[in-house]
């Protein structure tokens, strides 16, 4: 077959047909992304364009690193308004909700949402941890109060100027990148315009230990803080495409984890009742803003853990999704890499699945180059299927490691592909 460009090779596995070779990504933390530069010899930052606020932030992994890797697939995020960092010191004095604790001797920071946090440092990297729920108490109220406790809240603005404009210097912001990457290089690009998700993010607005019991004794404020949630989804993605989407080839959902390795979070009943139709929505939405701009566009979705096929159904049958991550592949064994390809790798494609838990940390160069050869066996046939690491590549991923992956993808990745 003849060889492929980058962009060729992803819209052809997007499109569920077999390229050249499998196409690869590269997904960091900061702390991450930081060491990786360091081990091939490049410019190391003191700050980054940071995606979306979860346990850390994402980094829009630069070109050069796309080359040296050989990979296939640059991703560009839109930025937390008011401006980059994601996480901003903030005094516990100024917090403007009880968090029901003692003035802590730590320092605190805050995010676009209003949720607070601790860092938490570990070895070489760092994680923020979630201390302060800025609506734990509004779930205890009565519906009423507690509705308008959502339509009162100092919610992010999807239409700051901040989002899409001077991310990366003045000047140059979502669209001037976007545009930049289509004309000078031969990557596929892949766009996060959302921050935060609706499910996900509920859960960092009113606590963990708090949202599973409100789907039952709190429906009517859930679905009133979905609808809110997924507005703002809705509108940080149309913005993010009406800056660059006809530069853009695929465009990821802010991430939601819909289970654990073990189990889902929620029912069957309770997904499709009371998460699945804003998922449905918010997909709909964001893709009819995309095909406006590329009528080949593609909508990714992400969850972690072991997503059960039900939920798979919804998330593919009504909310229409096209791309998947990312793929654990130490959870139950019905939900794993190899399971979602049998059951839906005739409409979906795949991206994620190396092992980021043990092997890429732990392992040696044998041990990875070993998975990427038995993901690829399990995923790729048939086309479908982007290589990366199955999360974040963290602070503690050997770069050789990391090296070999991708080294490992273009040795046993070549169509058609081998037993």
């Amino acid at each position: 077959m003849k060889e492929m460009t980058s962009r060729e090779r992803v819209i052809t596995t997007l499109d569920l047909k077999e390229p050249d070779r499998v196409p690869s990504n590269v997904w960091c933390t900061f702390e991450g992304y930081q060491n990786l530069r360091k081990g091939l010899g490049l410019e190391v930052a003191d700050q980054y364009p940071t995606g979306s606020t979860t346990w850390t932030t994402d980094v829009a992994v630069e070109e050069d690193v796309v080359e040296i890797l050989g990979a296939d697939l640059i991703r560009i995020n839109a930025g937390p308004p008011g401006g980059s960092p994601g996480f901003r010191p903030i005094e516990f004095s100024d917090v403007p909700f009880d968090m029901g604790i003692p003035v802590p001797e730590y320092g605190l920071v805050v995010d676009e949402w209003g949720v607070i946090r601790r860092k938490v440092a570990h070895e070489a990297g760092s994680y923020y941890e979630i201390i302060g729920y800025p609506l734990l108490e509004a779930t205890t109220l009565p519906t009423a109060e507690g509705i308008k406790a959502i339509e009162d809240y100092p919610w992010p603005d999807p239409y700051d100027p901040t989002v899409v404009e001077d991310l990366y210097g003045a000047g140059v912001g979502l669209r001037e990148r976007a545009k930049w990457l289509r004309a000078n290089t031969p990557y596929a690009i892949l766009l996060q315009g959302g921050r935060g998700g609706i499910f996900e993010q509920a859960k960092y607005m009113v606590g963990y230990a708090k949202i599973f019991s409100d789907f039952i004794e709190a429906p009517e404020f859930i679905a009133a803080l979905f609808k809110k949630l997924m507005e703002i989804e809705i509108g940080f993605n149309r913005v993010a495409l009406e800056a660059c989407g006809e530069y853009v080839d695929l465009v990821r959902m802010s991430p939601e984890d819909l289970a654990s390795e073990k189990s889902t979070f929620t029912s069957p009943a309770m997904f499709r009742k009371q998460i699945l139709p804003f998922y449905t929505e918010a997909c709909h939405a964001t893709k009819e803003a995309f095909v406006a701009k590329n009528p080949n566009g593609k909508i990714d979705f992400h969850s972690c853990g072991a997503v059960s096929r039900p939920q798979m159904e919804g998330l593919v049958g009504e909310a229409g999704i096209q791309c998947y991550d990312s793929l654990q592949p130490k959870v139950r064994e019905d939900a794993n890499p190899a399971a979602q390809k049998v059951n839906f790798g005739d409409r979906l494609a795949f991206l994620g699945s190396i092992d980021v838990q043990e092997v890429l940390p732990w392992g040696s160069v044998d041990d990875v180059r070993a998975e990427v050869k038995q993901r690829i066996g399990e995923l790729a046939p048939g086309g479908g299927y982007i290589l990366t690491s199955s999360h974040r590549l963290e602070h503690d991923v050997p770069v050789a490691n990391t090296k070999a992956m991708f080294e490992a993808c273009r040795e046993f990745g070549g169509y058609p592909i081998g037993p």
